[in-house]
């Protein structure tokens, strides 16, 4: 059978010390103008020390410079590297490779955003799927099929995959009854993962990183529906991520916490204390991690490019058990528009530049994805403006890049319609 045809595989076959600085006893008496020289030199060093330091109490770091920025200039080159792409198999419009090879969309994309230079030369692709996506063909038979045809495509690109792990969309039929949103137990989440992860090596293209679960902290706000771990639950799925990704060979990313549920200061959608979906679930979640405890961490700093400050990652990153960690941007974004109300050109310029500082900042994000290049549909971007509409894609429907490319390209971009 081949797994690039987009067949669904049988998940039970899938399942089964520093040196000294002088030696001792080789330090010999220094003569007197060998003295004279060291003297000299240790008052250099000491000028140049005390210049560090009184530098070091005047100069603001860039962190401080961010908050509350509005029009910080754009890095010379944008330090965004990867793409959070849900559609990125549907850019050729059917699921085939050949459809999206020959797409101009994704050839712009690949000369472009992958090769061109100037530009900030993607290195990474995510996807957010399913945690049953191997399950019954019933249920996430669309999923699977987009999961396979990203597969493909991402190997096309010559891209590094990135998977993160969600809520069931819909409950799917099996011989156990049907399956819940979210796992009943960590050994339910090994079962599906696991399968997924073989799934994807034989077809050729093993996930390199694996994001434990999307958003945990999500309080649920949008469709009725959505459904998220509890802090213990969302810490046992990571500890079993860790295991799978040790038998896999790929890395665990833990936490993927959205930043709107952290407090920050004279903000009115403040979250925290009212649903303690942030730093009290990060810390719930922390104390339930098993040892060795995970380097890298995602978070999605929504909220802190809307709101043009760096609260929301400080709390996240207080919070955090170790200090020696990658910080990866799994997510992130600048809204063309959010509940149905459309933002300038001007706001999404320099919400672009405040992105592109905050990548730069002292923060030292390691990755940074940016959620959707390309609009999915045109009937979303009718829902902007509208009620419950949201679009932070750089690119329209169409394929027009919008205020926001121009300013993470890193620099001058066609903007004429590359549709197809």
């Amino acid at each position: 059978m081949s797994l690039l045809s987009g067949k669904r595989p049988d998940i039970t076959s899938l399942t089964q010390s520093r040196s000294p600085l002088y030696a001792a006893g080789t330090r010999s008496r220094a003569s007197p103008a060998r003295k004279v020289l060291w003297r000299a030199l240790a008052a250099c060093l000491l000028a140049l020390c005390v210049s560090i330091a009184v530098a070091g109490t005047i100069a603001p770091s860039q962190r401080s410079l961010l908050d509350g920025a509005g029009t910080t200039a754009p890095l010379q080159r944008s330090l965004l590297d990867g793409i959070s792409e849900q559609n990125l198999a549907r850019w050729g419009g059917a699921l085939s490779l050949s459809s999206f090879s020959s797409s101009s969309f994704a050839n712009f994309f690949r000369t472009k955003w992958i090769w061109g230079s100037p530009g900030p030369h993607i290195r990474f692709a995510r996807f957010v799927v399913p945690w049953d996506v191997m399950g019954a063909a019933s249920g996430e038979a669309l999923h699977f099929e987009l999961l396979a045809g990203w597969l493909r495509d991402v190997r096309w690109l010559g891209l590094t995959p990135d998977v993160a792990i969600a809520q069931a969309e819909a409950p799917i039929a099996s011989s156990a009854g049907e399956l819940p949103r979210v796992p009943a137990s960590p050994t339910a989440y090994t079962q599906y993962v696991a399968a997924l992860l073989s799934y994807a090596t034989a077809a050729g293209e093993p996930i390199r990183y694996l994001e434990a679960w999307n958003e945990p902290n999500s309080s649920g706000k949008g469709p009725v529906n959505v459904a998220h771990p509890s802090a213990t639950e969302a810490a046992e799925f990571t500890n079993a991520a860790s295991s799978l990704c040790a038998q896999h060979g790929c890395t665990p990313i833990a936490g993927d916490f959205l930043d709107s549920q952290y407090q920050r200061a004279g903000h009115e959608e403040v979250k925290e204390g009212a649903t303690g979906m942030g730093v009290r679930y990060e810390e719930e979640y922390v104390a339930h991690l098993r040892s060795p405890l995970p380097v890298n961490w995602g978070f999605h700093p929504y909220a802190a490019v809307k709101y043009r400050t760096t609260e929301t990652i400080s709390s996240f990153e207080r919070a955090l058990p170790i200090k020696s960690l990658e910080l990866w941007f799994t997510e992130v974004g600048v809204y063309r528009c959010e509940g149905g109300k459309l933002s300038s050109a001007i706001a999404q310029r320099e919400g672009a530049r405040y992105l592109d500082a905050l990548i730069g900042s002292d923060f030292n994000a390691a990755h940074v994805f940016y959620y959707e290049l390309k609009a999915p549909s045109e009937a979303q971007e009718a829902l902007c403006p509208g009620e419950g509409g949201a679009d932070t894609s750089l690119y329209s429907f169409t394929g027009q890049a919008r205020p926001a490319a121009q300013v993470l390209f890193g620099g001058a971009i066609p903007t004429t319609a590359v549709h197809g």
